[in-house]
């Protein structure tokens, strides 16, 4: 180990400055320890938080499935019939349309504005 020391400074002198230099890289290397723990401690914690949210996103998104029929009034009979009503004409349009099968029955009221009612026959059968 090769040690320089200053010929205009005396041997108190030398060794004092080794000594700062000595205690200056001390205190650094303590400073450095402690950001380090501080890092760690903060990576954890953000990780943590971070894990929960995912946790709390993955349960929001398990939301159960948008029936068809849910666009339109609905609801189903004591006898398990699908009843299914436009909320304007233009649905009241598209359920005669697109949704009346053979089977089903059609109630409409002999009124001005008023709803088209498809009951939606599960068996298909005729009555």
């Amino acid at each position: 180990m090769l040690v320089d020391v200053d010929l205009g400074l005396s041997a108190y002198a030398n060794a004092k400055k080794y000594y700062d230099c000595k205690r200056s890289a001390e205190k650094k290397e303590h400073k450095t320890i402690e950001a380090a723990g501080k890092a760690m401690k903060s990576a954890e914690k953000k990780t943590q938080k971070t894990l929960k949210e995912v946790q709390t996103v993955t349960t929001i998104q398990k939301a159960r499935k948008v029936y068809w029929f849910e666009k339109f009034l609905w609801f189903i009979s004591s006898e398990n019939y699908l009843v299914i009503a436009g909320r304007d004409q233009q649905q009241n349009e598209m359920i005669v349309k697109r949704y009346l099968r053979a089977g089903d029955i059609y109630v409409h009221a002999d009124l001005h504005g008023a709803t088209s009612c498809v009951i939606k026959n599960p068996s298909g059968e005729t009555t």
